[in-house]
C-alpha cells in the first residue's frame, strides 16, 4: 500500500465527512490536502486511542517532533513520511502544526470550556489552522479575507462537531459546551455527563447552532471573495446545516437519538456544493 492509499484508508475510517469532502477536491491537490486531512484526523482521534492523558500528550509530542525535524525516524511512519513531503513542497508553516497539536493537548484532559472566546480560539488553533494550511496547498495568498474565510469557517465546524458530538464527550466525562454558557442556560453538567436531557441543555444546543450558523454565514460570504481554485477546500460546511436541523427536530435527544447523515446523503450535498 502506498503512502497515499494509506492516508485516504485512515482518513475514511477516522473522519468520513472530510474523506467525502476531500474525493471531491480538484486533482491537482488532492492528494496533498488528503494528507492534511490525515494528519488532523489523527490528532483529533487521540483522545478515542488512549487510556490516559499522558499517553496522549506522548503521542502529541512525538508528532510535534516529527514535523519539527523530518527525522528518518518520522519518515518510517506512512503518514507521517507524506504530510512531510506535502509540508516541504509547499513551504507549510511548521508552527502552525506546533499550534495545532499544542491545542489538541486540551482534548485529553475533562478541564471545562471556560467561555465562548476560549472555545473560538481552540477552534482557531484547531480547525481554522486546517483550513488555512489546506488553502495554502490550493495556491491561496496569504490576506485578510483568507483569514477570515478560515477563522470563522474553522469555528463553525467545530461547534456543528460538538453539538454533533456531545453524546461520545459526555459519555468519557467531557464537555465542550462552555461553562458560561451552560450557567446562562440552565444546563446542568452533571446531568449531562449522565446523558439526560434537560431544558437547559436544550437552551444551550440552541445557542451553539445559532452562533454556528452566524459564523458558517460570515465564512460563506468571505469564501466567495476567494479565487475559484480555493473555494473547494471549505465544502465540509455544506454539511453543517443538515447536522444542525438533526438536531432540532421536535423531540430529539442527543443521548438516544443519532444525528447521522448517511454516506449518500453526504456525498449527494457536497457534489451540490461543488
Amino acid at each position: 500500500m502506498s503512502d497515499h492509499d494509506h492516508c485516504l484508508q485512515s482518513l475514511r475510517i477516522a473522519d468520513r465527512d472530510l474523506y467525502l469532502a476531500s474525493l471531491l477536491i480538484p486533482n491537482d491537490y488532492r492528494s496533498d490536502i488528503t494528507a492534511l486531512y490525515a494528519f488532523n484526523a489523527e490528532i483529533a482521534r487521540v483522545r478515542d486511542v488512549v487510556s490516559e492523558a499522558l499517553p496522549g500528550e506522548i503521542r502529541l509530542q512525538w508528532w510535534r517532533d516529527a514535523i519539527s525535524t523530518s527525522s528518518e525516524e518520522a519518515r518510517a511512519n506512512p503518514l507521517a513520511n507524506i504530510l512531510l513531503d506535502v509540508i516541504e513542497k509547499y513551504d507549510l508553516p511548521r508552527e502552525s502544526f506546533d499550534k495545532m497539536l499544542l491545542a489538541r493537548a486540551f482534548d485529553l484532559y475533562d478541564d471545562p470550556m471556560p467561555n465562548q472566546n476560549d472555545l473560538e480560539g481552540y477552534a482557531g488553533e484547531t480547525t481554522s489552522l486546517l483550513f488555512q494550511l489546506a488553502s495554502l496547498i490550493a495556491g491561496a495568498d496569504q490576506s485578510s479575507k483568507l483569514a477570515d474565510a478560515c477563522g470563522h469557517a474553522g469555528v463553525a465546524y467545530v461547534l456543528m462537531q460538538i453539538v454533533r458530538d456531545l453524546p461520545r464527550h459526555a459519555s468519557r466525562g467531557q464537555l465542550y459546551l462552555p461553562a458560561e454558557l451552560l450557567k446562562k442556560s440552565g444546563a446542568e453538567r452533571e446531568r449531562i455527563l449522565n446523558g439526560e436531557m434537560h431544558e437547559g441543555l436544550a437552551n444551550a444546543l440552541s445557542e451553539m447552532s445559532a452562533l454556528c450558523r452566524e459564523h458558517r454565514k460570515k465564512a460563506q460570504q468571505a469564501i466567495h471573495e476567494l479565487p475559484d481554485n480555493v473555494q473547494p477546500v471549505f465544502l465540509p460546511l455544506a454539511l453543517i446545516e443538515l447536522y444542525l436541523k438533526k438536531q432540532e427536530k421536535q423531540g430529539f435527544n442527543p443521548f438516544k437519538d443519532r444525528a447521522h447523515l448517511s454516506q449518500l446523503r453526504a456525498q449527494w450535498v457536497l457534489w451540490r456544493a461543488t
